[in-house]
């Protein structure tokens, strides 16, 4: 069982494509092996969207939600040998 007590939430609920899924990519990029994304968005698209992009990089989806319309997409950092070459925080 995975420990989710210490996870980042990433809120990307009323944006668009590409915007959720660099967020997430970024976010990643900053986490250390094990560590647990959660991401949380209010369309299905931007939801598969992430699934997929995640799976390119390697990092695992551990599950993905949907209530009341919302998702959320929960997701583990891997052991990448590699690390974005996107300068981007997320404070921008």
């Amino acid at each position: 069982m995975v420990d989710t007590s210490s996870q980042r939430v990433l809120d990307v609920r009323a944006t668009c494509c590409p915007y959720p899924q660099l967020k997430t990519k970024v976010a990643l990029d900053q986490m250390k092996t094990g560590e647990i994304l959660k991401v949380l968005t209010d369309d299905s698209t931007t939801a598969d969207n992430i699934r997929l992009a995640v799976e390119q990089l390697g990092d695992t989806i551990l599950s993905i939600q949907e209530k009341g319309g919302d998702f959320t997409v929960i997701i583990q950092k891997s052991d990448r040998s590699y690390k974005s070459a996107l300068g981007m925080k997320l404070s921008e």
